[in-house]
């Protein structure tokens, strides 16, 4: 479905301003019978708000399509960078926020439980997480995190009243994939205590376009949060934003303190006016942005196909979300890159959605692939240390480029 008005404020208002094509969902990796039945495409495009400067997808794809249709193949517990990420958030909360071990904690989009298991490891045994995945939220219950298989709604709103008020609401790269940020808030304060803090993360705006960052891009990212839209709908839902912390994480995110009532932090105010001066919300920004991102497209397409044409072997390494986006961009496929190879046995024997790229485990790369193109190129140092004993020759474009 086409989205006419602003997801945040309603405006008409609105210009394309990033458009790569038509895409497949990205997190839905595909089982072998599933490349014999038709795969939909969807315009992969965003638009700027000119009243509130929101940038968020132009087409809309169920949430039920997105995380129910078929089996979630994303587990947080099966990669070390995200285990330690959630450790770090779970630490950085606990000084933060003083919490008492009684304490009320959910996460919304909880997925397996991994940052919840965390808070568990540090004396916080009443938590729940919020899932809207079946098969994920199986894993999670038998993982000892107690779950609600919903979306965050209102159902689910009336689940976590039987355990009483939230203190601390959690997300993780979660707001972002909300159709309805208001209705996600609005849920937010029934099931919050009055002195209860919601802590979110989101991937940047300015960290996406400043970094080129297109393979972000997804349909299952609904909005792309710059701070002075973000800040302005929290405060007209009741909340203000009393802190912010810049992560690396996800190429680049932001970690954001919010409570009900109150007054913006002026370090938002500063990060704001950063916006501003960069050009966030400005259309011509965003024109710069495509040419940089069409650069690497072209830079890609002409490198590997040398590779291939003097007899080398390619692959893929980490079969991310992130990566299916490049792929499909970039109209890359199983002529060039002749597998993908991760860890989840939740991949592990599908393929990518658009490329059909057939996924196998890292432990299965064989002796004669010359070649590995690094797709979540935000953990590459990782990546190149761990199969460095193989003697492949890395490639990581954006970091290239």
């Amino acid at each position: 479905m086409e989205i006419k008005n602003c997801r945040l404020c309603d405006s008409v208002r609105i210009s394309k301003v990033i458009d790569l094509g038509f895409h497949p969902l990205a997190d839905t990796f595909l089982t072998e019978s599933m490349l014999h039945e038709p795969e939909v495409w969807y315009p992969l495009q965003l638009g700027l708000c000119h009243s509130c400067g929101h940038v968020f997808t132009l087409f809309s794809v169920s949430a039920e399509d997105r995380y129910q249709k078929n089996e979630y193949s994303y587990d947080s517990s099966n990669s070390k960078v995200s285990i330690e990420h959630f450790k770090e958030f779970a630490e950085a909360i606990i000084r933060e926020v003083k919490l008492p071990y009684d304490s009320l904690i959910v996460d919304i989009g909880s997925n397996v439980g991994t940052l919840l298991s965390h808070f568990k490891s540090f004396g916080y045994q009443n938590v729940l997480g919020v899932e809207p995945s079946k098969n994920i939220s199986k894993i999670a219950v038998e993982s000892g995190i107690p779950t609600v298989n919903e979306f965050f709604e209102l159902k689910a709103a009336t689940e976590i009243s039987r355990f009483g008020l939230v203190q601390l609401l959690l997300s993780s790269n979660v707001v972002n994939h909300a159709d309805d940020l208001i209705g996600l808030l609005s849920t937010a304060r029934k099931v919050l205590s009055d002195s209860g803090i919601f802590v979110f993360e989101v991937p940047y705006l300015f960290d996406l376009i400043k970094g080129t960052a297109f393979d972000t891009i997804y349909h299952e990212h609904v909005h792309y949060y710059g701070l002075k839209p973000l800040a302005e709908c929290l405060h007209k839902q009741g909340f203000s934003i009393y802190k912010v912390e810049r992560l690396d994480y996800m190429c680049g995110s932001i970690r954001v303190y919010a409570r009900s009532g109150g007054d913006t932090d002026n370090s938002v105010i500063d990060m704001i006016r950063d916006e501003e001066i960069f050009g966030l919300y400005n259309t011509s920004t965003y024109e710069l942005f495509m040419k940089r991102v069409r650069s690497v497209k072209f830079t890609v397409n002409t490198h590997l196909s040398a590779i291939c044409k003097d007899g080398g072997k390619i692959i893929g390494i980490g079969a991310a979300t992130k990566g299916n986006t490049f792929l499909n961009y970039c109209r890359l496929d199983s002529d060039i890159i002749s597998y993908v190879t991760d860890v989840s046995p939740l991949k592990i024997g599908k393929f990518t959605p658009g490329a059909h790229i057939p996924i196998i485990s890292d432990l299965d790369i064989e002796n004669d692939i010359t070649h590995a193109l690094i797709l979540p190129w935000n953990i590459a140092n990782y990546l190149q240390e761990k199969l460095s004993p193989l003697g492949l020759r890395f490639y990581v474009p954006q970091i290239s480029n």
